[in-house]
């Protein structure tokens, strides 16, 4: 199924039209010497002494759109903290209910007061591009947590996770959940302005499709806000029901707080025989999952440890003004489940 599906990753990522990324940070001027980002093959050509400004003191701003999410401020929140307190850096967190004019326009004020490095936090790069030319024009690199789904040369990295294997394993989840797919009825809640829900729940769907289950509804529901969404994920399940009491087996949702909603609705229905999968593994999904109720499965993305490597690569740049060799880090997820929940131990 992997590679069966390889170019719908990419097809997904674009049906909201093409990820912002055509600014490429090549050889820039840095005290007296160049940096050449590790763009996608990567490699630093010469290195300046260090990456901090005049001052000694690492100066970051990071920013993040999606605080109002439980994932997008639990990570923020980690990265800010670590690199205040562990790492001496100086920190300044720029957030927004999705407001990407605020975002701009305070990451751009930030370069202008001297960051020397930018961290992105869940960024839609279709949305960015003032703050990207900015940071280009001063020669300040980004560093980004979860900002697309491919190789984009806005940033020197992008740690993210691997949006097909997600789809594959939630997808799969839900089949041993409901005892197959064929002929079932699965809503699929997502969220298209966020191009990592965006993607894998269009894989998602054509993955169903390709197995013969329904779409309930006859096309994906689409939650207009993160922050509310799970308020909207439970609208959409208990009005679906209302309205079709025995057209429901399964519900597949791009990230766990819509999930948690969707997992309500079906609890005050009365029903013990509908199951839902999310993404995110969050702590609160965790307790739903042991209780052996609607909630069946979520995907772990251990973005506290992501929030590790990208500091890892950030020290590099700011010991010696070293940047990564490749700029687009996917790695995989873990299925957390019935089977192995007890053992697990959620990071957010």
């Amino acid at each position: 199924m992997h590679t069966q599906h390889s170019s719908r990753r990419r097809n997904g990522a674009r049906r909201l039209g093409a990820v912002a990324g055509a600014g490429v940070l090549a050889l820039v001027a840095l005290t007296g010497c160049t940096v050449e980002t590790g763009g996608s093959s990567g490699g630093t050509s010469e290195q300046r002494s260090d990456g901090m400004g005049d001052d000694g003191v690492f100066k970051v701003a990071a920013f993040t759109a999606g605080y109002a999410t439980p994932g997008g401020k639990l990570t923020l929140d980690d990265f800010v903290a670590k690199g205040n307190e562990q790492e001496n850096w100086e920190v300044t967190l720029y957030t927004s209910a999705f407001d990407y004019d605020k975002i701009n326009s305070d990451v751009q004020t930030a370069i202008t007061q001297g960051a020397d490095a930018i961290l992105a936090g869940f960024p839609d790069p279709r949305q960015i591009e003032p703050l990207v030319q900015a940071a280009q024009a001063a020669d300040i690199p980004i560093f980004s947590i979860d900002g697309g789904v491919e190789p984009n040369d806005d940033f020197v990295v992008d740690v993210t996770f691997d949006q097909e294997d997600i789809a594959e394993q939630t997808v799969g989840a839900l089949d041993e959940a409901m005892g197959g797919l064929e002929g079932k009825d699965v809503m699929v809640i997502g969220h298209d302005p966020h191009i990592g829900i965006m993607t894998r729940s269009n894989l998602a769907l054509d993955m169903l499709e390709e197995v013969g289950a329904n779409i309930a509804g006859g096309e994906m529901k689409q939650a207009l806000d993160p922050g509310t969404g799970r308020t909207e994920a439970l609208n959409f399940v208990t009005d679906y029901l209302q309205a079709n009491p025995d057209g429901l087996d399964g519900v597949w949702v791009g990230w766990d707080d819509a999930a948690l909603g969707a997992a309500k609705a079906i609890t005050e229905a009365g029903r013990d025989d509908i199951f839902v999968t999310g993404v995110d593994a969050l702590a609160e999904t965790t307790v739903e999952i042991k209780k052996n109720g609607p909630m069946y499965a979520s995907v772990s993305q251990d973005w506290i440890s992501v929030v590790d490597e990208v500091i890892g690569y950030m020290n590099d740049f700011r010991d010696s003004a070293t940047l990564p060799e490749e700029n687009f880090v996917e790695i995989k997820g873990e299925l957390i489940d019935r089977s192995n929940v007890d053992s697990f131990t959620p990071s957010l």
